[in-house]
């Protein structure tokens, strides 16, 4: 993803977490490497993330459940397992 990209999910990210957007304070030390990461992850797990709407709006949705949940052994919501796993299958299951 572009660093555009990552930009376009950070503003998403702090929209869902009630953050002003101004507020940098967590960017460089929570924020943005929790995005990076889940980038990573899901490419780890076949998902190769694009520079799409859906696929930005899908890092945000990732990332800002697993920040909310960091400290519960819960499994992320059904929504978006569902929506993790229709993304992979898009591209074929994460073959080439």
């Amino acid at each position: 993803m572009t660093s555009e990209s990552i930009a376009s999910a950070l503003a998403i990210v702090k929209t869902r977490l009630n953050r002003l957007q101004g507020d940098t304070s967590l960017d460089e030390t929570a924020l943005l490497p929790r995005l990076n990461g889940a980038v990573l992850t899901l490419k780890k797990n076949g998902i190769d993330l694009q520079d799409t709407v859906d696929d930005v709006v899908l890092l945000a949705d990732y990332v800002v459940d697993r920040y909310q949940n960091r400290d519960q052994p819960d499994e992320m919501p059904q929504w978006l397992r569902r929506l993790r796993r229709e993304r992979f299958l898009h591209t074929g299951g994460g073959g080439a």
